[in-house]
C-alpha cells in the first residue's frame, strides 16, 4: 500500500543517514523521524507567494483539499507534495510556459502550518489530541506519551495498543491495524526479541493506554 511504503521508505532513510539529516549536516533527534529533503506542503497549509517585481501577482491562501492553489494570471497550480524550493520552480515555470514573464522570481513561505494530531486515550496524564510538530514525519511513541504528560499510576506500560488506517493514493482507507507494543521496555532500552528500539507514530494514530489489575 502506498502509505506503508511511505513508513518504510522513511525508516531505511533514517537507518541509511545514521542519525543525521541527509544534505543539511544537522543532527537527527533519535525520537523523530523528518523527511531529510524537507518539509512537504499539505492541503491546509497557509502560504504567502510573492513574484519578485510583480506586486500584483502576490498572493496568501491555503492549500485546497486537493493540495491546489490559485495563482494571477495562471490559475489552478498543484502543490502538495513539493518542498518550498520544488513549488517555487514549479510556479517560475507556469508563468513562462503561459509567457506571462520571461524570468520570473517565486518566493514561497509557510504562514501557517495545518495541523497533524495523534489521540491518546486511557491511562494518560492528558487525553486527547496531540499535534505533532509540523517538520515531523513520525515520533516515537514513548516521545509521544512524555508530551502528553507520561502515564497515570495505573497504566498497563507493557501494553499499550495502536490503531492505524491505511490509505491509498486517493486518500481513501484500505485497512486498519492495531499494534500491541511494550512502551516500558522501549523506555528502558530493552529489546524483546526482534523488536525495534522505537516504535513509530504517525498522523492519525490512535494511541491506547490500559489500566493495569491491581
Amino acid at each position: 500500500m502506498f502509505l506503508e511504503k511511505r513508513l518504510v521508505s522513511f525508516a531505511l532513510i533514517f537507518l541509511l543517514s545514521g542519525g543525521y539529516v541527509l544534505g543539511q549536516g544537522a543532527y537527527f533527534d533519535a525520537s523523530v523521524l523528518k523527511d531529510p529533503t524537507g518539509y512537504k506542503l499539505r492541503p491546509g497549509d497557509r502560504i504567502r507567494v510573492v513574484i519578485q517585481g510583480e506586486t500584483d501577482c502576490s498572493t496568501e491562501t491555503s492549500l485546497t483539499n486537493e493540495g491546489t492553489i490559485n495563482m494571477p494570471y495562471v490559475g489552478e497550480l498543484r502543490l502538495m507534495g513539493k518542498n518550498k524550493k520544488e513549488a517555487e520552480s514549479s510556479i517560475e515555470r507556469e508563468y513562462k510556459k503561459e509567457l506571462i514573464f520571461a524570468r520570473p522570481k517565486a518566493l514561497l513561505n509557510i504562514t501557517k502550518y495545518s495541523e497533524r494530531v495523534v489521540f491518546l486515550t486511557g491511562s494518560v496524564n492528558r487525553k486527547g489530541p496531540y499535534v505533532l510538530p509540523p517538520e515531523v514525519e513520525a515520533m516515537n511513541i514513548v516521545e509521544v506519551i512524555a508530551r502528553a504528560g507520561g502515564f497515570n499510576d495505573i497504566a498497563k506500560k507493557n501494553r499499550v495498543y495502536v490503531t492505524r488506517t491505511f490509505f491509498d493514493e486517493s486518500g481513501n482507507p484500505t485497512n486498519t491495524k492495531t499494534y500491541e507494543v511494550d512502551v516500558e521496555a522501549l523506555s528502558s532500552g530493552v529489546r524483546s526479541g526482534n523488536s525495534s528500539r522505537r516504535f513509530w507514530i504517525y498522523p492519525g494514530d490512535r494511541i491506547e493506554v490500559p489500566e493495569r489489575l491491581l
